[in-house]
């Protein structure tokens, strides 16, 4: 959780620095080239949040890079209780992890505008990635929760995504779209709504 908190405030910051050199940028050039970040609520299989930077040249193919956090927690449940009471008072249940997953990653992808005005795109994106996996159980007896250490593993993934962003001007907008997060044994599928910031549309014109 700390994690993700931190993650939160990371977006707020770098949208922030990312202001000042828009601005500039916006008044001075007329440009075909975007740059911009983005922050995401991820609801799934996981939850948590997803943060990252998109540079797209000629306003059509980008590049990405970014950082996730989500976590997943699920505890015996009552009925589990009551089954360990009754076949005896040492019995143990190993309670289902609580996982705490981090994503690195960098994707390449294309923009595809769905309207002639630009204010209405398709992004589809995929590549590859490193996943972190920090895993904690607990074991369940008669008497309360036995805490298993943590462990800890890293894995080489793969990250598929597609979203719709909506330009509201040339600086802000929002976006929305599902995610798909594959390592050697597990998927994860989550869908993320966000808003992104930064030189998120070209001045003047409209491109394909």
């Amino acid at each position: 959780m700390k994690k993700i908190t931190v993650l939160l405030i990371c977006v707020i910051f770098m949208h922030i620095a990312n202001a000042q050199w828009s601005n500039k940028w916006l008044s001075h050039t007329d440009h075909k080239h975007l740059l911009y970040t983005h922050g995401d609520v991820m609801v799934g299989s996981n939850s948590g949040g997803n943060l990252g930077m998109s540079f797209v040249f000629n306003s059509k193919y980008s590049v990405e890079i970014g950082y996730s956090a989500s976590s997943n927690q699920v505890l015996p449940t009552f009925t589990e209780v009551l089954k360990s009471a009754n076949k005896s008072e040492t019995a143990d249940i190993i309670a289902s992890p609580d996982e705490m997953l981090e994503n690195y990653h960098m994707m390449m992808g294309r923009h595809f505008n769905l309207n002639s005005k630009g204010t209405f795109r398709l992004v589809v994106q995929g590549g590859p990635g490193m996943s972190v996996v920090n895993t904690k159980s607990a074991v369940m007896k008669s008497t309360g929760y036995t805490i298993i250490p943590t462990v800890r593993t890293s894995d080489f993934s793969v990250m598929v995504n597609s979203k719709i962003e909506f330009p509201i001007n040339k600086m802000i907008g929002l976006s929305a779209g599902p995610t798909l997060l594959m390592n050697h044994d597990r998927k994860y599928f989550s869908m993320g709504v966000g808003f992104i910031y930064g030189i998120i549309s070209k001045i003047g014109r409209a491109h394909v």
